[in-house]
Formats: C-alpha cells, structure tokens, sequence
C-alpha cells in the first residue's frame, strides 16, 4: 500500500512537471521563436504583443485580460477626431451677378424709404435720442403706444436688413469665390435677426426676474434708437463695399470702426442707465456684458476669420 502510494505521488509530480515545463517554454521570453511549434509560436508571439486570443484564453483560463470596448464604442474611441468647421455647411459658390446684388440693396433703400414715409419726424428724434438723454426719455414717452413707435420698427427692420447685408458684403470680400450667392445672404440676414431677437428675449426674462423693469425698458429703446440711426450709416456704406471696388480695403475697414464706435458710445450709454446697480450687482454686469455684448462680436469676427482662409 505504502509502494503505491509512492508510484501515485511520483506520477502526479511528473505530470507537473510536464505542465510547468511547457507553460516555460511558452511564456519563457528568451525563447527562439522560429524554432517553437507553431501552436506555441503564435501563444509566444500573441503574449509578446499583449494581445488576446482564443489561444491564449485557453492555454491560462485565470489570465488577466486587458478591458477592451464593445465594438461600437471601440469604433467611436479609436476614431479621429476631425476640426470643427461651421462654414462647410453653408452654400457655396459665386453665383450673384453684381447687378443682382445692385437691385437687392436697392430694394432695402427702398424698405428705408417706406420707413421713413411713415413718419418723417422719426429720424430727427432718433438723432436727437441718439446724441442725449434727455431727448431719448422724450422720444421713449412719445413712443409708448403702438402708432408711436411702429415707425421705429420698421426702421429697426431696416437696420437688420441691411445689417445682414453687411455681413455677406463683408464675407464676400474675403472670399468672393465661397460666399457670393443668394443663400448665404439669406443665411446673413437670418443671422442679424436672430442675434438681435435673442437679446431682447434675454432682457425680456432678465426684466421678468428682476425687479429692473423701468430700466430694461430704457435700454431696450438705447439699443433701437442706436440701431435705427447705425441703420441708416448702413445704406450708403453697403453700396461703396459693394461696388467700389478700387477703395474696397479702406470701405471694409472704415465701416467696421464705425460700426464699432456706435457699439462702444452705446455701452457708455447703457452704462448710464445702470450705474446705480454697478456697485451691488458687479459679477452680473460682467457676466451680462461677456454673453451678451462681447460674446456675438467674437462670433462675427470668428466667422470672418474662418471665412478668409
């Protein structure tokens, strides 16, 4: 019984030391390759690169496997990421004559034209609420009903339009050959009334939350008197971009500092109409003038860089 017992544990120590032997000789990295059967090539070889296989798993069930994704989200991890370019998705082409582009300002001088028909006196008190305070207080009041201050709608209509017509003149400068084409000034003029429509939506719910109803008010009517007479600056100014062609860098360039004189004087303006708050509330004003006065400018001028490469 003892032999037996013997014979038993030297055949368990044998096979042992067969099973380490040849885990050894797959895994030992001072092997030659070449020379291994090809079923421990391929486990050397696999064990080499850290790879998994069905050969590997079945050799060592208790390996320790790298995490690998699923397949959809592997495929979404291992993808290259690509540049953001919003230009790619508007129209191409250079496909709006100039006489066209002739007709279409002339039809927003016309727009201006009916505006102005509709009440002449309107652009004097514009000027005037342009220039001081006590004449914008005056023009609000006369403003407060409905057929006061629809003729400043509609030239604030007007504004936008040829405001949106500024910006396609603009892209078309840097690059007649992609944004010359009748929709993408349709997109430029889109553009100018969303921008414009939002802000007044974000002072609507600021005016809503706050008790700053009186004062939200009268920078509301600021930025549609400022906007009127910028609008009218717009006219003449859309039609030497457009057609001067020998003065087109000096055009381009004069246009866009006076639109940025009437964008800083107005901040001066507004400023005036909330100094009683800037002490108390200096993190909202900031924040307010980040999103909403500086935030849609870096847009535009980003848009205008992308546009010029």
């Amino acid at each position: 019984m003892g032999y037996l017992r013997l014979w038993i544990g030297i055949g368990i120590l044998n096979l042992l030391a067969v099973a380490l032997t040849a885990q050894a000789e797959v895994f030992n990295p001072f092997n030659i390759t070449a020379r291994l059967p090809e079923k421990t090539k391929a486990l050397a070889i696999a064990r080499a690169n850290n790879t998994i296989t069905d050969l590997d798993s079945a050799a060592n069930p208790f390996n320790v496997m790298p995490h690998r994704l699923p397949g959809v989200a592997r495929g979404i991890s291992e993808s290259v990421e690509q540049a953001f370019r919003p230009l790619e998705a508007l129209p191409k082409g250079d496909a709006l004559p100039d006489n066209y582009l002739f007709w279409i300002l002339m039809t927003l001088v016309a727009f201006l034209s009916f505006a102005i028909a509709s009440k002449r006196s309107v652009v004097i008190k514009a000027w005037q609420g342009f220039l001081n305070d006590n004449a914008l207080t005056i023009a609000q009041k006369e403003a407060a009903r409905m057929t006061g201050s629809t003729p400043y709608y509609l030239l604030y209509v007007s504004f936008l339009l040829n405001a949106g017509a500024f910006i396609f003149l603009i892209a078309r400068y840097f690059n007649q050959k992609a944004f010359n084409n009748l929709g993408f000034l349709a997109i430029c003029m889109a553009l100018s009334f969303g921008l414009f429509l939002a802000k007044h939506v974000l002072l609507w719910v600021v005016r809503w939350l706050y008790p700053v109803a009186k004062e939200v008010r009268r920078y509301n009517f600021l930025i549609l008197i400022f906007n009127c007479v910028l609008g009218l600056f717009l006219v003449p100014f859309n039609f030497l971009v457009a057609f001067v062609q020998e003065y087109a860098d000096f055009m381009v360039f004069w246009t866009l500092s006076l639109a940025g004189i009437f964008y800083l004087y107005r901040s001066v303006r507004a400023a005036g109409i909330g100094q009683k708050y800037l002490s108390g509330h200096v993190f909202h004003f900031l924040l307010y003038l980040c999103t909403v006065e500086i935030a849609p400018v870096i847009i535009l001028l980003k848009l205008a860089l992308l546009a010029s490469e």
